[in-house]
């Protein structure tokens, strides 16, 4: 490493809050101590959509760093460094500064090697690496397959369905064709979703593995994922296909441990675009008298937004609910609110 920093002019890169000079300093001392880590972050990592010309020349010896088994803290290193880069490198900005591309593809035989290694943490966080910096699927894939096969950890072999998951829902065919022909065991049901989603979605395996154990799921990633996150990926990979995802979505409402995500993806869609909401008015009669707050709270918001005149009395019976919401609003007042928005 020592030798390979002398080569490279670091006065001359710029990182994330300045000249890069501190940089080989900082790396040498990351092989003993933890000390310089923070640093390193503030100096590598910027925007999540930016990657500076210095975080690319010190990529490799990042990697480097987390090969070597005697760096201390190198999965905190994989998780909160590395993978903070992966995704800001995959997200196609103009903040990605043009050296990281071909320097990404360069490290994958390095970030191959280390699907090897004897920590399931270290083979989970490089997949996430591998998933998010995402580039030319064509080396990833065979890896992915012969470590398929090898895989006992439950988790990583999840996170392999991940990575494969993050090529093809950015219309890599390549990846499709991968996930089509992988064979998943009726014991591995999130796997079985992945696949699903992102290839011929199915309603029954999708509700399936969504309404059992997530414990599973959540665990995988690097970064903390919780139910939230879960359903945005999948509907993510449903997109507009085969099957309609605002079907999934409604189902979900029906299913306890997911309704609150469920109405919140439902909100969120709706604020932006209010071209679908007919689809999921005809729910408001069973929705608004549910003992569920959440379902009343949402039923007399949609009569607001899709501006449902038609239910403007189910609305008015709400005035009297002094029912709280998890936001903390009255359902009496948000009732109110829309009366007079209605007119």
């Amino acid at each position: 490493m020592v030798e390979a920093l002398r080569k490279i002019d670091w006065y001359r890169l710029r990182g994330h809050n300045g000249y890069a000079d501190e940089l080989p300093r900082l790396l040498k001392q990351a092989r003993t101590s933890v000390e310089p880590h923070e640093e390193l972050v503030g100096l590598l990592t910027g925007e999540e959509s930016e990657v500076s010309e210095a975080t690319a020349a010190a990529w490799p010896f990042l990697l480097e760093l987390v090969a070597h088994d005697n760096t201390p803290s190198r999965e905190w290193l994989l998780e909160n460094l590395c993978g903070a880069i992966a995704v800001a490198g995959g997200s196609g900005s103009d903040g990605v500064h043009p050296s990281w591309p071909p320097a990404f593809e360069a490290s994958k035989p390095a970030l191959l090697a280390l699907l090897d290694h004897s920590s399931a943490g270290v083979r989970r966080g490089v997949l996430f690496v591998l998933g998010k910096g995402r580039g030319d699927s064509a080396p990833v894939l065979p890896a992915l397959t012969r470590r398929w096969e090898e895989e006992t950890d439950p988790a990583t072999r999840l996170c392999l369905v991940l990575v494969a998951t993050e090529f093809a829902g950015r219309g890599d065919e390549a990846a499709v064709s991968w996930l089509r022909e992988l064979d998943v065991p009726d014991d591995e049901p999130l796997s079985r979703l992945l696949v699903s989603a992102a290839t011929r979605p199915d309603a029954d395996v999708i509700l399936r593995a969504l309404t059992g154990d997530l414990e599973l799921f959540l665990a995988t990633g690097s970064f903390e994922m919780g139910y939230d996150e879960v359903l945005e990926h999948v509907l993510w990979l449903v997109g507009p296909k085969d099957f309609d995802g605002m079907d999934l979505v409604l189902a979900l409402v029906d299913v306890l441990p997911w309704r609150t995500e469920a109405l919140d993806y439902l909100r969120r869609l709706f604020e932006r675009d209010t071209t679908d909401v007919g689809l999921v008015v005809p729910f408001v009669p069973v929705w608004i008298a549910d003992p569920d707050v959440r379902l009343r709270a949402f039923a007399v918001w949609l009569v607001g937004v899709a501006r449902a005149r038609e239910y403007r009395d189910l609305v008015a019976e709400r005035v009297h609910d002094h029912s709280v919401t998890s936001l903390g609003q009255k359902v009496s007042t948000l009732a109110t609110s829309v009366l007079l928005d209605l007119g």
